[in-house]
């Protein structure tokens, strides 16, 4: 006959090892099966909020057209030496409650709203950046010197091809006009000739590019900017500062970089070759990180996913706003 303490002592032993072991596993099991799910719900909660952005820039848009009769400028281009200019973003302040960043801007010396990481230019809106975007670092210095921008997810549409600008076409709805770019007018509704509802009006930048990059670093870069260096929504620059503010369907919907510069270099590539190539299409290029494509503003102010696997010929179509060409809802 057993002692009490020896059946007090078998009723108070542990777990086995194996008991153990099944626990855990059955714990790992039901991890990998709800971590898609949350993974999913923060890819959906990110993308309604990209799409709440792109909304309210739609919005912005158009009061503005409603007040001045034409919308914004994609770069008001201003006869100066250096070159400067003010940017769609920064016209639009007053319509994206930003109205006393508006009134502290100056409008006589571009150059004098970037000084010092705390400039207006450095200011980072929150409705300007998509949660699913990768920036490395938000607000950017300007090489070695004391101009500091803050990065936007979004940009306009410039139609045809908004880069380099010696090639951008006038064919979507914001572009360069003003002093210093003669023959380029601010766009009416009615140019709008394919329907609003049928022209792109806004659209996302994706960051994220380590192949550009890699190029970047090397030098080969335009200014050796990174990828996350581009999208300054207050940029000041006359020459190159559409290219911070608005794509366009010039390059395939969420292209990227396909060679890095180490294959790519040894393979022949010469820099001129880069730049009037890879870089040119994605600069041109609107993408994202949201998995299959990339959401935009209409003409209309809706806003719709457009998937990666988009036709060319229906994509340049939305890109234009007179192009004259029949795109049904379905084809994208």
């Amino acid at each position: 006959m057993k002692s009490p303490l020896c059946r007090r002592l078998r009723s108070e032993r542990g777990f086995t090892l194996i008991e153990l072991l099944v626990v855990i596993a059955i714990i790992a099991v039901l991890i990998a099966l709800l971590l898609p799910a949350v993974q999913a719900a923060r890819a959906a909660a990110r993308r309604i909020q990209c799409v709440n952005n792109l909304k309210q820039l739609g919005l912005a848009a158009m009061n503005y057209e409603s007040t001045n009769g034409v919308f914004p400028p994609g770069q008001m281009k201003l006869a100066t030496r250096p070159p400067s200019g003010f940017t769609l973003f920064v016209n639009m302040l007053p319509y994206m409650e930003q109205q006393p960043l508006y009134n502290g801007w100056n409008f006589s010396n571009a150059y004098d709203n970037l000084f010092s990481s705390t400039a207006r230019s450095a200011t980072i809106i929150a409705g300007l950046i998509c949660p699913a975007d990768v920036i490395p670092q938000n607000p950017v210095q300007n090489g070695a010197a004391n101009e500091w921008y803050a990065v936007t997810s979004y940009g306009g549409n410039a139609g045809s091809q908004s880069h380099p600008f010696m090639a951008v076409t006038s064919d979507g709805i914001f572009f360069y006009t003003g002093p210093a770019a003669p023959g380029f007018n601010q766009v009416r509704i009615a140019a709008v000739t394919d329907g609003l509802s049928n022209t792109l009006l806004f659209g996302e930048r994706d960051h994220f590019d380590q192949n550009f990059d890699s190029f970047a670093n090397a030098g080969w870069a335009l200014f050796s900017q990174t990828m996350g260096m581009w999208g300054w929504w207050a940029s000041s620059s006359g020459g190159f500062g559409l290219t911070d503010v608005a794509m366009s369907t010039y390059a395939p919907l969420g292209y990227t970089t396909p060679v890095n510069y180490a294959s790519a270099s040894a393979g022949g590539l010469t820099q001129s070759a880069f730049a009037a190539g890879y870089e040119t299409l994605r600069l041109n290029a609107f993408g994202s990180q949201h998995p299959g494509g990339a959401n935009f503003t209409m003409g209309d102010g809706s806003v719709r996913f457009l998937k990666s696997t988009i036709a060319p010929p229906t994509y340049h179509a939305l890109g234009t706003r007179a192009g004259g060409e029949v795109v049904s809802s379905d084809a994208y």
